[in-house]
Parts: structure tokens; sequence; C-alpha cells
């Protein structure tokens, strides 16, 4: 169907192939904040993650003509976001250092929705607050499960991508998603009781 996101995204992903950097400067407007999003609730931090969406769209610049399938690059970007966040995790548990301090998300990405924080809760502070704390007590509760189990969770329920998408992001089966989501999914519903 002519119109859909994803053909739109086709289209600026060839043109970008070709070299147009503005194409690439749309494809950046239409997925910085969700990329943001993944890397953010992977880590924890807002500068690594925003250092990783850089760096992430930065090699995405560089690789996107070696992109074989056009229509593949939310999940192809998603990719490299997950795997440059979960890169840093590793290297900072390899030299035994913790995120930096735990931020409102609502300033984390701004003019960006995370958890509707913005936009309908705008002129509502107590909704704000409460959005916000929510968000942070996820955000905290993430950081407790299986990195594997946080970052298909994350791609699926904040991401919204489909098990093969996901599988293919994390490269494994999607049985083995299903599994991760369903275990992460019971942690948190398990964690967040008080918010009910």
């Amino acid at each position: 169907m002519p119109g859909l996101p994803d053909d739109e995204d086709r289209a600026l992903v060839l043109r970008a192939q070709d070299g147009d950097v503005g194409a690439f400067e749309a494809l950046v407007d239409r997925h910085q904040g969700r990329l943001f999003r993944i890397a953010y609730l992977v880590l924890h931090d807002r500068m690594d993650a925003e250092d990783v969406v850089q760096e992430s769209l930065v090699l995405a610049w560089k690789r996107v003509h070696l992109l074989a399938d056009p229509s593949a690059f939310r999940s192809w970007v998603s990719q490299i976001t997950h795997r440059a966040a979960i890169g840093v995790l590793r290297r900072a548990a390899r030299r035994g250092t913790s995120a930096a301090e735990h931020e409102d998300l609502d300033r984390a990405v701004p003019g960006n929705s995370v958890g509707g924080v913005t936009g309908r809760n705008a002129g509502h502070p107590e909704q704000s607050t409460l959005a916000n704390a929510q968000m942070e007590a996820l955000a905290t509760i993430l950081q407790s499960i299986d990195e594997d189990q946080r970052a298909c969770w994350v791609l699926r329920e904040i991401d919204g991508m489909s098990y093969q998408e996901i599988a293919r992001v994390v490269d494994a089966t999607e049985s083995t998603v299903r599994g991760r989501i369903a275990r992460a999914r019971g942690h948190i519903l398990d964690r967040m009781k008080e918010w009910r």
C-alpha cells in the first residue's frame, strides 16, 4: 500500500544509498527518538544513550550502501543501536562502573513522547510527575533484568517490533525471543505491582 511509513523509509533509504544526505537526515528525524528510547532503556543513562545513538547513526550512514533490503532499515538501525548499547554495558561491567544518575525521561528526550509524559500530560503536572515516576521505576527494574531479556522486551514493548524482527536484531530464534520477553514481563509485572 503506497504511502505507508515503511514505503517512505524504503524510498529514503534508496536515495541515501545514492548519497543523498538529506534523505538520510530525514531517516534520522524519523528514527532518532525511537533509537534513543531503546538505548536509554538498555543503559539507563542519558548521556551514554545519546552517544550510542549518535555513533549508531554515523555507522548506519557509513554502511547504508551495504543494506541489501531497504525495507529493513528500521530493524537494521535498531540492531546497530542495540549492539552498541550492549557493548557500552559490557565495557562498563568490565571496568566495574555503574550507570550515571537517574534522569527524568521527560527531560531526556525533549519534544518526544516517552510513556505519554509529554503531549497529553504536559498541562497536568501531577500526571506528568506520576508518569515520570512510573517510567523511572520501570527503567530501574529493567536494569535488574538479564540484558538479553531486557533487550527483547524493550524492542517488543517500547519499539513495537515483531518477534521475527527482534530475532534478527538480537541474533536469536523467535522462540528464544518469546521466552525472554515472557520472563521479562513476569519480572516487570511482579516488581511493578505497587504502580497498579
